[in-house]
């Protein structure tokens, strides 16, 4: 016997288009770089800055500094755009040294009478790797160091280094173009104890999270 193939009624048309429109897409990862640009030299950075910044090699603890200059900052700007995941850092050094990478939380950033200069209160929101830097940072074709990460980050956060003295600085000789932590930032907020007119040269590279969105909606 020879079957007679039924049309599909509007209906069930209708049904199959919608299902189709409810399979979630995925959203695009989207890549940001932020941070300080590295375009300059460092300067007035070897020896290694101690966290005293009073011009001595003097050892001192490790503190945290902040870069808060926005305006030496990348076009993607100096903090997090957005929430995501940093899978680089990069920093331009004048000498060889150790340092570990972090995020800082910032609030009620300001001049302070008691310090005679501009300060704020901090915390850390997240440690990375620590590494050696080569201090490649005056070799005009392989002056930044770039380091892997996996490190979480949420919109807003700023870009800082833990080391007991550090050569990844720009001088231009004024301004407040970092906060120092001395000891380091931990997980309560605490004052910032110095504020420094060097430029910290360092960058990180993130990627926000894919996610799913359902076809039709907008």
């Amino acid at each position: 016997m020879t079957r007679i193939a039924r049309p599909v009624s509007a209906l069930a048309a209708l049904v199959a288009v919608a299902a189709l429109l409810l399979v979630p897409a995925a959203s695009q990862a989207k890549t940001y770089t932020f941070g300080i640009r590295l375009d300059h030299e460092p300067s007035n950075s070897a020896p290694a800055h101690n966290c005293r910044e009073d011009g001595s090699d003097d050892p001192t603890p490790a503190c945290t500094r902040v870069a808060i200059d926005a305006g030496d900052a990348v076009p993607g700007g100096l903090r997090a755009p957005a929430n995501g995941t940093i899978v680089k850092f990069r920093v331009r050094a004048g000498a060889p040294g150790d340092l570990t990478f972090r995020l800082a939380k910032l609030t009620q950033l300001g001049f302070d009478p008691s310090l005679g200069s501009f300060a704020g209160f901090g915390k850390g929101a997240g440690t990375g790797p620590s590494v050696h830097v080569e201090g490649r940072g005056f070799d005009d074709t392989n002056a930044v160091e770039q380091f892997p990460a996996h490190l979480k980050v949420h919109k807003g956060d700023y870009l800082a280094l833990d080391s007991t003295a550090t050569s990844v600085l720009y001088c231009t000789g004024g301004g407040s173009n970092q906060l120092i932590f001395s000891p380091t930032l931990g997980r309560s907020f605490s004052t910032s104890t110095q504020a420094e007119g060097c430029d910290l040269l360092v960058q990180a590279v993130m990627k926000t999270a894919s996610h799913h969105r359902p076809h039709g909606h907008r």
